[in-house]
């Protein structure tokens, strides 16, 4: 029997609770958003297996979360290093070793992060629930079918099934997103408007399984390790602890299709390559043959009302570990624009940037995907039997300058976004990013940089959480050059008084103090209950019937095991009343504005200059009070000398970045710059110079698409 009622509308419906559909909850959550997430499985089916890898990109963004990606990091094991080895019956040796990612891709997290699949969604779920009361995947509902609206501003009506008990329901809303994998059930139904996966798959077969409680005596399975002898060739991914055991993945082409592969044949062939080196094992605790097949989905959306993230929108090997950072970029892409047009902020227009934006990234993944499977199954050869010695040490040869021209791009370091209403170039053409070099292009990633935040002369990340708004970083350069202050006052002044500034066209001040500390203060530590009891810090307590609610939909304890006061909170700095009494403005809803001087804190400049325009006093004038410019908890001196990341690739940029942000954006100190982050941190737009002219193109970027 269908279920059907009016309380079953939403404004998001998000099929499949997998990394692509977890990321999708956590963005709109974090956003106000509070979406349907159904799975057809149980949750029981994804602790194990599947994905295993972040890349420095993806990291990047769950840093920007805060809290995820520190316990990913505390779980997770780091891999900085891969090395490459030949093994025969007479000869094992070491035939090369590369770091991970070199240092000029510029990025806090240089390494990949090992971690399953089911640690990342839970940490994600957490997450969730710390943003959005009473959030729970909907495990065992899958999707059957749905009917689109007539009118384009409706409601789309969605068939979903339990696929246990076989109960059907109906359900309404306004956009679904098709996170369910390679075998999408949305995408099924979506074929009636033509979309369809294309591309071809290769004939060859592959098994990957996950090896727990590991003893070997070959030294280098703390690294990501390949290894070919006469046998084949296995890839070696060491994974976290599993059970609190060592653990690994390990990756190999098969000579059988993946139909007749076997554990057993996999178990047999892996020891037989390794041999004369010794390995065993406990248990695997999951296994998985497949194809290789490298498609893409011609249509990435309906009608901008359906979207397909993931394996749902293109397939390949898992060799290059892209899979998982794919979908999580996809999500992150897509769901922040979502939450703008559902809450009335931005245009409808701004949802075809999405497909735009990301298809082309896909095509790169598919092609580069092609090439390495190409690489690994030796395809020149058609057998693995076929190398000789000195043909092994060519294949290797190609592999690893395969590894070195496409470090960037699995990193993700390379994607700069083409322009769009989103992504404003000065002559309408794609902006050229020098990888190795400084400079930030328009569509491309932000680059890190620490500053002194001064008002606490703190150094802090200049790259910004998330939390749904635009940056608007201000870079000043040298503020003491003839003209460059009274600019900076200048452009102050027109944002108070001008009425048609962004500020107050769009969006609004916040109150911090109305909203409730949970809200914008979410707790670290979330007891979740197992069968009655309450797990605090990995310990058990009894049943959890002494815990009570906090206001978020999660339990937390009312007696001495989880005191009130040792309740941890994570926080960015709007996220806390002024101590100032209000004299300075309040966080806006939509836009951060970054300050940043490469004058130094401790200049006389900084103590007579500017710390007097930072902080208005009670007895000054109005126009003194509320400046967006001279904020001191948002303007920065760019003061914090390092080691240029780029003095290799480079060199004539210097050794030593005495203003490293600057420097690393190629932002000339004399001039200055206005540069628009995203939501998602990517660049938006650029100017040169920072004045009263520099900041109309600012607006004139805004007015573009949001209302």
């Amino acid at each position: 029997m269908v279920q059907t009622t009016e309380d079953n509308y939403h404004d998001v419906l998000i099929v499949g609770a997998g990394p692509a559909g977890c990321m999708a909850a956590l963005i709109l959550a974090r956003m106000g958003i509070t979406p349907l997430v159904i799975d057809a499985t149980d949750h029981a089916g994804h602790q194990y297996g599947r994905s295993d890898a972040f890349q420095s990109r993806c990291m990047e963004v769950m840093q920007s979360f805060g809290a995820p990606i520190e316990q990913l990091e505390h779980m997770g094991k780091k891999l900085y290093g891969r090395t490459f080895w030949e093994i025969s019956s007479d000869s094992k040796r070491r035939t090369g070793f590369a770091r991970f990612y070199p240092e000029f891709l510029d990025y806090d997290k240089d390494y990949s992060l090992a971690v399953r699949q089911g640690l990342i969604e839970q940490v994600m779920i957490h997450d969730t629930e710390n943003h959005y009361e009473g959030f729970e995947v909907q495990w065992n509902w899958g999707f059957v079918s749905m009917e689109l609206p007539k009118e384009k501003d409706g409601n789309s009506t969605i068939l979903i099934k339990h696929t246990k008990t076989g109960e059907e329901k109906t359900v309404t809303a306004k956009y679904v997103i098709g996170c369910d994998g390679a075998r999408s059930t949305v995408r099924r139904w979506a074929s009636q408007f033509g979309a369809k996966l294309e591309g071809e798959p290769l004939p060859v077969t592959w098994c990957v399984l996950d090896a727990v409680g590991l003893k070997s005596d070959h030294p280098d399975l703390e690294r990501l390790c390949i290894l070919r002898s006469p046998k084949g060739i296995v890839l070696v991914i060491p994974r976290e602890p599993i059970n609190g055991k060592p653990a690994a993945r390990f990756d190999i082409q098969l000579e059988t299709s993946r139909y007749e592969a076997t554990q057993e044949d996999a178990t047999k062939m892996i020891k037989e390559i390794f041999h004369p080196f010794k390995l065993e094992w406990d248990e695997v605790n999951w296994w998985s043959s497949y194809d290789v097949g490298q498609r893409i989905i011609n249509k990435y959306t309906i009608d901008e009302k359906v979207f397909f993230v993931g394996d749902a929108c293109h397939t390949h090997s898992p060799r290059a570990g892209l899979g998982l950072n794919t979908a999580l970029l996809e999500s992150h892409n897509l769901c922040w624009k979502i939450a703008m047009v559902l809450k009335g902020i931005a245009k409808p227009n701004i949802l075809s940037t999405y497909a735009f934006e990301r298809h082309a990234v896909a095509k790169q993944l598919v092609t580069m995907d092609r090439r390495l499977v190409e690489l690994y199954a030796g395809l020149e050869k058609q057998t693995m039997s076929d190398f000789s010695s000195d043909e092994a040490t060519e294949w290797l040869t190609k592999l690893r300058l395969f590894q070195a021209s496409n470090y960037a791009y699995q990193a993700g370091a390379s994607i700069v976004y083409e322009p769009s209403a989103l992504t404003v170039t000065p002559t309408g053409k794609t902006d050229l990013m020098a990888i190795g070099h400084p400079g930030v292009a328009i569509g491309s990633r932000t680059r890190p940089a620490v500053v002194t935040r001064l008002s606490d002369s703190v150094p802090v990340p200049i790259l910004s959480q998330f939390d749904g708004r635009f940056t608007i970083y201000i870079l000043v350069g040298d503020l003491t050059e003839p003209g460059a202050l009274d600019r900076l006052k200048d452009l102050d002044a027109y944002i108070r008084e001008s009425a048609g500034s962004i500020f107050h066209k769009f969006g609004f001040d916040v109150n911090v103090e109305e909203k409730q500390v949970h809200k914008r203060m979410p707790s670290l530590q979330i007891p979740t209950t197992h069968g009655g009891n309450l797990l605090v810090d990995g310990y058990t307590f009894g049943n959890a019937s002494g815990y009570s609610a906090n206001g978020n939909g999660n339990a937390h304890a009312k007696s001495e095991a989880f005191p009130a006061g040792r309740i941890l909170y994570h926080y960015d700095y709007d996220d806390i009343p002024q101590i100032t009494g209000d004299y300075l403005s309040r966080p806006h809803s939509l836009f951060r504005v970054s300050v940043v001087t490469t004058s130094s804190t401790s200049s006389t400049f900084v103590l007579n200059d500017l710390l007097p325009l930072l902080y208005p006093t009670a007895d000054d004038q109005e126009d003194k009070k509320h400046s967006r410019i001279f904020h001191p908890a948002h303007f920065y001196c760019d003061d914090i000398p390092i080691i240029s990341p780029y003095r290799e690739t480079a060199p004539e940029a210097g050794v030593v970045f005495e203003n490293p942000m600057h420097q690393k954006w190629d932002v000339d100190r004399k001039v200055g710059s206005i540069i628009v982050a995203r939501p998602d941190a990517h660049v938006a737009m650029k100017t040169n110079g920072f004045g009263r002219e520099s900041w109309e193109s600012v607006e004139q970027f805004f007015s573009g698409f949001l209302v």
